[in-house]
């Protein structure tokens, strides 16, 4: 399915069920697509929750360069808008964001400029890349970013690291709608976007659930932690997994702990109601 938001034309999926509990909204990763979250959304309908999951711009089926964005808060205009349909399809229904990696960062980004949601979920947010450009590349990265904008460069992001779990890594490499791309113009938005964040964080007053994996090489959780303590909600919560790798929804350990921890949240945040049928 598609919508269309600020010109952009853009693809989405939703798993649905009937008399839903609430809405879960996912915003996913770097490099990926809404459909790498099917089983996620298939545990969550099970749970009598509807899912619906965008393709960001230049991700997946969606319209854009990959890896390639010359705003950052594009994304979270695009999400935004994207919640708006939600909404208007699931009227009464709470509305859940869940935010993963990148998607983590768009997420936040779309709370404090348009609020719009009933919980704020992220998982191994990407506020802070594990390994970074240090000063030097990044002034040459800025110049790219002028000269030659869409220039395609590795995201620098190792499958081997998404989970422990082989078959996840796989499939990941298998995916013909997974990229591997970033453009200087898009670390220049994203470096924008996170200054921009860190002085708006207080205005997230949601509540708010944080999944951290410490054993994560993608995205720096010491940063994680520090970022979540600045949110504005006083209904927060962490949970640590201290083994745990990007991924922690695809660990064959911590993600049934996760998907509890997950049910909880919505469910201590959604009227209650009688259980949805999957359609």
């Amino acid at each position: 399915m598609q919508f269309v938001s600020q010109g952009d034309r853009l693809h989405y999926r939703r798993w649905w069920v009937e008399g839903a509990l609430g809405v879960v909204v996912i915003s996913h990763g770097l490099g990926e697509h809404s459909g790498r979250y099917r089983g996620l959304a298939q545990h969550l309908n099970r749970a009598g929750y509807s899912v619906y999951a965008p393709d960001h711009y230049g991700h997946g089926q969606s319209d854009g360069p990959r890896g390639h964005i010359a705003d950052f808060a594009r994304y979270s205009e695009h999400l935004h808008d994207f919640i708006r349909i939600v909404q208007r399809d699931n009227p009464g229904r709470p509305i859940h964001l869940l935010g993963h990696s990148m998607g983590g960062v768009i997420a936040c980004g779309s709370v404090v400029r348009f609020g719009g949601v009933d919980s704020l979920v992220l998982s191994a947010p990407g506020f802070r890349g594990a390994v970074e450009p240090g000063t030097i590349e990044r002034g040459l990265i800025k110049a790219l970013a002028v000269a030659v904008p869409r220039l395609g460069l590795s995201n620098r992001l190792d499958p081997v690291h998404l989970s422990r779990d082989a078959a996840v890594v796989e499939d990941y490499r298998q995916d013909d709608l997974v990229h591997d791309r970033v453009t200087p113009r898009w670390f220049a938005a994203f470096m924008r976007e996170r200054d921009f964040l860190f002085r708006h964080l207080k205005q997230i007053t949601v509540p708010c659930l944080l999944l951290l994996p410490r054993a994560d090489r993608m995205v720096d959780s010491a940063t994680t932690l520090a970022w979540f303590d600045r949110i504005g909600s006083e209904d927060r919560q962490v949970q640590v997994f201290p083994d745990a790798f990007h991924e922690v929804f695809n660990e064959p350990e911590e993600g049934p702990q996760a998907l509890e921890l997950l049910l909880g949240h919505l469910k201590a945040h959604s009227p209650a109601r009688e259980v949805a049928t999957p359609a």
